[in-house]
């Protein structure tokens, strides 16, 4: 077997502290490999596969920038192909096509990209992951989470199929990423070392090679494996040298915690960050159309602090408080801007279009429609060809009260006296209560005893067209207190949208939204694609791995079965030639139980990690976050819908893309001639703005549509608006959207605060009762209990220097890894 050496480091920028203390480490970094580079002419150093880092070095060292494009253009330190490290689970597809186009862009500025997709710790991968690295001219992706095979027939290298059919090489890296990490630690094993994990992982090759890694999360100090050890040290772009034939093929999603955790529970772990991130998205790509609609180039600068959030532990919700209250800023101050930016180029847009007086609709939708729509305050026509601004009328409001009662050609709903609505004879807009037992990472419910009380139904917009339903309820338990305030909204579209306000108390729950949908085949929308899933995932093994892993499966794993997955938009249960969906934005888990859709609203934890059920290792730091417990008050914007058709037809995208892009209402004051003006017309669905030319575009649909193939990604050509024709001297947008939260407390618990300081003096007899001794055991042992106190410690932020502990503990988490592979080293030999 020929041995190769990838030496990396994993940046994570924020995780238990700040960026602003992270990047200022990242200049000794930077020259340590600036010397290994002239020390070795063979050494490459791969920057975790995001332009952000070196965009972060010359932001505090702008001086570093010649040395930096030397060491890129010279192929020894090798950046990108993406701008971020994101999740790729919960960002959507505008977010996901900009990190391409701006990691490439940063990248050819430097000197040149890497040419390979580096995804090391991605929490679970999405099903055109393929389709878009091949986009981009990636023919290659190296991964860790999230695979599994059939029968544990593991191989190093493997093909792996979009569900469109494009496929990528694939490199899973089967014993982590940091599996030659930190030899200068360990000089006196090294050979050791080195031979025990080729016998661990040859078996795992078809190609001849064996690939290693000597790398970690926010390494300080990188090493040359060859000072070590005889090995040869390669780029991804290398590996293998030759890609073997026979390789077994992956297909679709990757969302596995067989051998890595994927960590389910991040799809739902404060959610109020999912729900700003989400509505910020919408803005950018609004504001993006709006500029190439007025002839202008786009701009990125918003797009790069927006991305910068999206990054895996970033949104995912397992960083420290300070980091994702420093998320809340950026969300908050981009909002207000692209508000400000949106409202500008819309008065621009109308003076082109040579609009007359009056009031419009804004359609982003690429559909037409012809059918009265509300919006919660106000209703109107929606009479549109097309994205595009559209003369409409609002409805007279109706002075007397029907009975809780709406019917249209697409549904019959009423109100029962506790609240519920009943759908077409099926339940919708249930609250559902449970206890939580887990941590940011991971969900672990259980039934608890809860009540609900109804404190108001009433009808507060009764049109022709319409019928709006404000209900209040109280949630009560012995973990919490959550009040709702919601709106039901009734008109001509097959949509039941309902607004729920949450104002929430308490820790340690879970509260989903339930649609009675019955059995059948469920598909949830996910970026560029409507995947169909199984009700739960139970192809995990035992927290005892079986004989012929064990040393090889050193990081956490789910357990037992996982029910909870990633969705966009909706997710929706198909059978007997009816879809019955539930829709949300910016919420992205849901779960199925007896014939039940539940869709998370709210999940209260108050711990980065510990120990929990169905889940088995080391997931992350033992911080306290009090912010996790979600106590604040946050809207959520849902609909219900039921169709004769399939989830993948235009008909369905039609109203789901209603849904998705609401309109917006204009009150226009010009001195036009026009009623009306289409900006474009598609039954594709529009994904974000590639260039001032171009939109991209994806066919979602199970027959090919506009010349692309089922689940492609393409283009769509469009043109800038004529020069100014009329002049505006008023426009008022009446339903702009809100931001979603209003407010985030972060109110530690007093008890919570004193077993900190408790389980810290204890943690110091055994410290110092293992200090002096020098066997593996112990020096593992050891360091994992300076990592916690430090971790304790770093919760504890009123007491400490926040900096110095988060670099002492980085310091320790570094050495314990290391012990990891060490101590798993002697044991086998015990074994043999």
């Amino acid at each position: 077997m020929i041995v190769k050496v990838v030496v990396h480091n994993h940046w994570d920028r924020e995780w238990f502290t700040t960026s602003e203390v992270t990047s200022k480490w990242l200049k000794e970094v930077f020259l340590r490999v600036k010397e290994l580079v002239q020390k070795n002419p063979e050494f490459v150093y791969v920057l975790d596969g995001q332009t952000a880092v070196a965009e972060d070095l010359l932001v505090y060292h702008p001086d570093l920038e010649e040395d930096l494009r030397e060491l890129v253009r010279s192929g020894r330190l090798l950046v990108g192909p993406y701008y971020i490290q994101i999740d790729w689970r919960i960002p959507g597809e505008a977010s996901i096509l900009k990190n391409f186009e701006i990691g490439e862009k940063d990248a050819n500025r430097f000197g040149q990209r890497m040419n390979a997709g580096w995804l090391l710790d991605s929490f679970g991968h999405i099903s055109q992951e393929p389709q878009l690295h091949r986009i981009f001219g990636i023919e290659k992706v190296f991964l860790w989470r999230g695979i599994s095979f059939e029968n544990d027939g593991i191989s190093q290298e493997f093909f792996w199929k979009g569900s469109d059919g494009t496929a990528v090489q694939g490199v899973f890296l089967v014993g982590g990423y940091r599996n030659l990490y930190n030899l200068k630690e360990t000089r006196d094993i090294a050979e050791k070392r080195l031979k025990h994990e080729v016998e661990k992982l040859a078996k795992f090759s078809r190609s001849g090679e064996i690939l290693l890694l000597d790398g970690y999360d926010i390494d300080l100090s990188p090493e040359d494996p060859s000072d070590y050890l005889n090995v040869e040290i390669v780029s991804p772009e290398e590996f293998p040298e030759r890609f073997p034939e026979d390789a077994p093929t992956l297909s679709g999603e990757l969302l596995s915690g067989r051998y890595a955790c994927v960590f389910p529970g991040t799809l739902s772990t404060r959610t109020y960050l999912k729900l700003e991130s989400d509505l910020v998205e919408r803005l950018l790509k609004m504001n993006d159309l709006l500029s190439v609609l007025n002839g202008e180039e786009l701009s990125d600068l918003f797009w790069r602090d927006y991305l910068k959030t999206l990054a895996h532990d970033n949104i995912c919700g397992v960083c420290a408080d300070p980091v994702h209250e420093k998320m809340e800023r950026t969300y908050r101050n981009i909002y207000f801007l692209v508000k400000s930016s949106v409202e500008s180029r819309l008065r621009h847009i109308v003076e082109r279009s040579d609009l007359e007086k009056g009031t419009y609709v804004l359609s982003l939708s690429p559909f037409s429609y012809n059918h009265h729509f509300c919006d919660g305050e106000r209703t109107f026509l929606l009479k549109t060809n097309g994205a595009g601004l559209f003369k409409t009328e609002v409805a007279d409001e109706k002075k007397e009260v029907k009975e809780l009662t709406w019917e249209n050609e697409y549904y019959r709903a009423y109100f029962e006296g506790d609240g519920t609505l009943v759908l077409n004879n099926r339940k919708a807009g249930v609250l559902k209560l449970f206890k939580e037992d887990g941590d940011a990472y991971t969900t672990s419910v259980e039934e608890t005893d809860f009540s609900i009380s109804l404190e108001k139904m009433r009808t507060v917009l009764q049109t022709k067209h319409s019928m709006v339903v404000e209900l209040e309820r109280t949630i009560r338990s012995s973990q919490c207190l959550i009040e709702t305030k919601e709106r039901v909204i009734f008109d001509e579209t097959p949509l039941v949208k309902w607004r729920i306000a949450l104002k929430t108390k308490g820790e340690n729950y879970k509260l989903s939204m339930v649609y009675e949908t019955g059995s059948g085949e469920i598909f949830a929308k996910m970026p560029f694609d409507v995947v169909k899933r199984k009700e739960k995932d139970s192809y995990l093994l035992p927290e005892t791995p079986p004989e012929e892993l064990k040393g090889i499966l050193l990081a956490a794993r789910e357990t037992g079965e996982v029910r909870e997955f990633p969705f966009q938009g909706f997710v929706s249960v198909w059978s007997e030639e009816s879809s019955k969906t539930i829709l949300a934005r910016g919420l992205r888990e849901y779960w199925m139980e007896e014939g039940k859709v539940h869709v998370t609203l709210s999940r209260s934890v108050e711990w980065i990690a510990k120990e929990v059920k169905n889940r088995v290792g080391d997931a992350g730091p033992m911080m306290y976050v009090p912010g996790a417990k979600c106590e604040g008050v946050f809207t959520v914007d849902l609909a219900f819908m039921e169709l004769p058709v399939h989830p993948r037809s235009e008909e369905f995208f039609r109203w789901y893309l209603l849904f998705d892009n609401p309109p917006l209402l204009l009150d226009v004051e010009a001195d036009g001639t026009e009623k009306e003006k289409t900006f474009f017309f598609s039954s594709l669905p529009w994904a974000g703005v590639k260039d001032r030319y171009h939109l991209w575009v994806y066919n979602p649909y199970l027959e090919e549509i506009e010349g692309l193939r089922p689940l492609q990604i393409g283009e769509k050509s469009i043109e800038s608006l004529s020069e100014k024709q009329c002049f505006v001297s008023r426009l008022n947008i009446l339903n702009f959207p809100e931001f979603p939260v209003v407010s985030v407390e972060k109110n530690p618990e007093g008890e919570v605060i004193e077993f900190l300081k408790e389980t810290l003096s204890s943690l110091e007899d055994e410290i110092t009762n293992l200090e002096g001794k020098d066997d593996p055991r112990s020096k593992h042992r050891l360091f994992s209990l300076l990592r916690t106190k430090k971790e304790i410690e770093l919760s504890l932020q009123y007491l400490i220097d926040v900096e110095k502990t988060a670099r002492e503990l980085n310091e320790l988490r570094m050495k314990r890894r290391t012990y990891d592979y060490v101590v798993e080293l002697f044991e086998s030999e015990e074994r043999e």
